[in-house]
């Protein structure tokens, strides 16, 4: 990476910091969760998607309903969260190892945004560059994810999504998902040779 970027996602972990100052206490065990910092975290992770899931597939609300009812619940978070983590932690509990797990957060955050943002910058530029590839690659993807949608149930579809997104960070992070990949590689490789 260049010098500027480097000082531009400094200068982006501190805006995003800023503005995440009132989420900090929450951010944290979030973060441990995600992270996996206790073996049975992964567990949780699951056991509390599959329980969403299962209130959405026994409820079967509507999806007006169910993208009003996820709104309330984000704005409700959104108010909230300020006002109980004003109210139940104190200035002082906040220490400097908290501190510096919050940049480190922050940072990686900002390194991810940036990630993010130059993906779409690669993908809109091969939009103007290269637009035949680009409409083609496009038409196939969402052919083969039009077929995946109508041969599975999009509920269960969705389930498995967010499930793989909540245990990315953990699997990245203690290079699980690397050692199983390899192991399945190798069975693959044993199979074949033999």
């Amino acid at each position: 990476m260049t010098e500027i970027s480097c000082a531009e996602k400094e200068k982006y972990a501190k805006q995003l910091k800023r503005r995440m100052e009132c989420w900090r206490e929450i951010i944290l065990p979030l973060h441990s969760v995600l992270f996996w910092e206790r073996p049975w975290y992964p567990g949780l992770i699951v056991g509390l998607v599959t329980l969403f899931f299962s209130l959405i597939w026994i409820l079967e609300p509507a999806m007006l309903t169910m993208l009003a009812i996820s709104l309330l619940i984000a704005a409700l978070i959104d108010y909230l969260v300020p006002v109980v983590s004003s109210t139940f932690f104190s200035a002082n509990s906040w220490t400097g190892k908290k501190e510096r797990k919050l940049d480190d957060i922050c940072q990686r955050l900002s390194v991810t945004i940036f990630r993010l943002q130059n993906a779409w910058n690669i993908l809109w530029n091969t939009r103007n560059n290269r637009p035949n590839f680009y409409y083609g690659s496009l038409s196939i993807f969402l052919l083969l994810l039009a077929w995946i949608g109508n041969a599975v149930n999009n509920l269960l579809l969705i389930y498995v999504i967010a499930i793989f997104l909540l245990l990315t960070p953990g699997l990245r992070y203690k290079h699980r998902g690397q050692s199983a990949i390899k192991s399945i590689y190798n069975q693959v490789l044993h199979r074949k040779t033999s």
